[in-house]
């Protein structure tokens, strides 16, 4: 799968790709990290720091500054909100 971006490409591999479509389809709304492990990952045996790994690598490619994300924020503790005005100006 290939993102564009502002007019970049980007490879997207499968589990980034449905962590994206996953927060496309549940915009504006905290998404914990127990339903992201059941409806991306479905259940496989993962932990926090494989999420946040994703997360960081989806960020990369969707963000416009990585250190100040608007697209996907965090809720501390508690999981994360894919902020659709902000997906817009992509």
């Amino acid at each position: 799968m290939t993102l564009t971006v502002n007019g970049s490409s980007s490879r997207l591999p499968s589990l980034e790709y449905k962590l994206l479509l996953y927060f496309m389809e549940n915009p504006d709304r905290v998404v914990s990290k127990d339903e992201l492990f059941q409806k991306v990952w479905q259940d496989a045996i993962t932990g926090d720091g494989t999420l946040n790994v994703h997360i960081f690598r989806l960020r990369e490619k969707i963000e416009k500054n990585i250190s100040k994300p608007e697209v996907i924020t965090t809720v501390y503790r508690t999981g994360y909100i894919f902020n659709s005005a902000a997906a817009e100006l992509l």
